[in-house]
């Protein structure tokens, strides 16, 4: 059956760092439970479902708790949620520990287990 294409990682670069991003979930192209450089994945790779999950946002309903989509959109924000992803990378690359704390340290941004099913 193959691989679903969205799980492809794409390679971006921004202020000469070099980073790779793809969905981790299945899931809505909505989904609440991605993590900020997803919702810069599908910004960028599918712009109509981005604008679509935009929509949704009405009175003061967001997806995510500290901004909008429109918010996280703005080319200053988009750089800020890169950079940390690299620099996240990065200190996870660099990680070899066995203890459950290290290994999911980014579990917060997990989401509902019906996208694994």
């Amino acid at each position: 059956m193959g691989v679903p294409a969205y799980y492809n990682k794409i390679e971006f670069e921004i202020n000469g760092k070099k980073g790779e991003y793809a969905r981790s979930r299945s899931g809505c192209f909505f989904c609440f439970f991605q993590q900020k450089i997803e919702w810069v994945w599908l910004y960028e790779q599918h712009p109509d479902l981005y604008k679509k999950a935009m929509e949704y946002e009405k009175d003061g309903y967001t997806w995510a708790q500290t901004e909008s989509l429109e918010e996280l959109i703005q080319p200053k924000r988009m750089t800020a949620i890169k950079e940390e992803y690299i620099k996240r990378m990065e200190r996870k690359s660099k990680v070899k520990s066995s203890y459950l704390v290290d290994i999911l340290d980014d579990a917060d941004s997990e989401g509902c287990a019906s996208c694994f099913i």
